[in-house]
């Protein structure tokens, strides 16, 4: 009967988990659904893609500031999440890292919008997206997620969503206006991230305490390859919208973020169970062929649904005007329709696979690899074949990913089953 009271409260605790993240990712959704053709209408596609470019930068930096808390503190926590005085250990020690990265960062940040030209030239723009980075260092995803209350994490997100909405709503009706786009977003974050901080402080009486530099640098050091695994793959995207704006016009830039946000959207449901089971995984690893296999499915049917109904969903979603632009978004999204599929090998042989018997290492330098042939393939792609190509670059790094994980799980993990 305890037996199956456990097993009973396991199964509420990931549906409540699985539905507190899907509520999470909807509002993502709807906010994107909703906001491109909207914004797109008010300030015209090419501000738009400034805009998009601004932020992919912007969205790097937050990647580093996050050092991987979501893979390192996350797996900690889920193994200590009754024990208050390592809970609290775990929170100093992650203050403290962010604290430091984020005071180099921002130098950094603000040493290159001032010297390069590119930037310079839209200070205001890049200054109001640095703001971004004050938002991301009081977000605690990574807390909630380790002790797997992920409605908390819904809550706080649609919170910073709705301020965000509604100063876009009421203040964005020109084309000028595309500057104050990030400088909203960024507020919307930073109200909502500084609300839930305090009140986590407080609920758990957390004393606040702040590392020393050496302990800091000992947790650079010891994590940098939760980091590398977290990092590159979450910029993958990113680094695609970036370097369209870098060797294309602003348009494709826009058309790129598009096609990544659409990818995004069919990975919506991975990337939850994803979250969901790596704090089970790592308590129980009898479960990883089940969640294996639910991972797998999943990511095959979103694939083939995300082919077959790309036409139809961006001809409605986009009512673009222009059929040369409509036709470029289509086939940017066909090109990037195998991505839930790999992402669903990915999550299972890597972050629910690798991870879980502590190969970071290893994953950091499959990782890596990928990354760079994404890099290169970019690099050599884009000038040629411009958005297209991006795209191709984009998949390409998705399938060496997918490919080395799967290999190495075979030859290096199944002698720890």
């Amino acid at each position: 009967m305890i037996k199956f009271n456990f097993y009973k409260k396991s199964f509420y605790k990931i549906v409540e988990n699985s539905l507190s993240l899907f509520s999470f990712k909807l509002i993502d959704l709807g906010l994107t659904l909703w906001l491109i053709p909207f914004l797109i209408l008010k300030v015209g596609v090419q501000n738009y893609g400034m805009y998009a470019f601004a932020m992919a930068f912007v969205l790097f930096f937050v990647n580093v500031l996050n050092y991987g808390f979501n893979l390192s503190a996350v797996r900690e926590l889920a193994k200590n999440k009754n024990n208050h005085q390592k809970t609290q250990k775990i929170f100093n020690e992650v203050l403290s890292v962010k604290l430091v990265l984020f005071i180099g960062l921002y130098i950094l940040y603000l040493f290159l919008v001032y010297t390069i030209p590119k930037f310079t030239e839209y200070m205001t723009l890049y200054l109001a997206s640095s703001l971004v980075l004050f938002g991301d260092f009081f977000s605690l995803r990574w807390f909630f997620m380790g002790l797997e209350k992920m409605k908390y994490i819904a809550v706080i997100h649609l919170g910073g969503t709705l301020i965000f909405v509604f100063f876009v709503f009421q203040f964005i009706d020109e084309p000028s206006n595309y500057v104050k786009i990030p400088l909203y977003e960024a507020a919307g974050m930073l109200i909502a991230s500084i609300v839930s901080f305090v009140w986590v402080v407080r609920m758990n009486k957390f004393k606040l305490k702040l590392n020393s530099l050496s302990e800091v640098w000992c947790y650079l050091k010891n994590n940098f390859s939760s980091f590398i695994n977290l990092l590159l793959p979450s910029t993958y995207g990113i680094s695609v919208v970036f370097f369209v704006g870098v060797f294309g016009v602003p348009q494709h830039t826009s058309f790129m973020q598009i096609g990544v946000k659409f990818a995004a959207a069919f990975t919506t449901i991975n990337n939850i169970l994803t979250n969901v089971f790596y704090p089970i995984v790592n308590r129980k690893q009898k479960t990883m062929l089940s969640v294996r296999i639910i991972l797998m499915s999943t990511g095959f049917i979103l694939s083939l649904a995300m082919f077959f109904l790309a036409q139809d969903l961006i001809s409605i979603w986009l009512n673009l005007e222009d059929k040369v632009d409509l036709g470029k978004t289509i086939v940017i999204v066909k090109i990037l329709s195998p991505i839930p599929i790999l992402m669903g090998i990915i999550s299972s042989y890597g972050i629910n696979g690798l991870l879980t018997f502590y190969e970071d290492v290893l994953y950091g330098k499959i990782t890596i690899v990928s990354s760079l042939v994404m890099l290169m393939s970019a690099i050599y792609l884009i000038p040629r074949f411009s958005v297209s190509g991006a795209a191709i670059a984009f998949l390409l790094g998705r399938v060496v990913n997918a490919f080395c994980v799967f290999v190495f799980y075979k030859k290096k993990v199944n002698k720890y089953v």
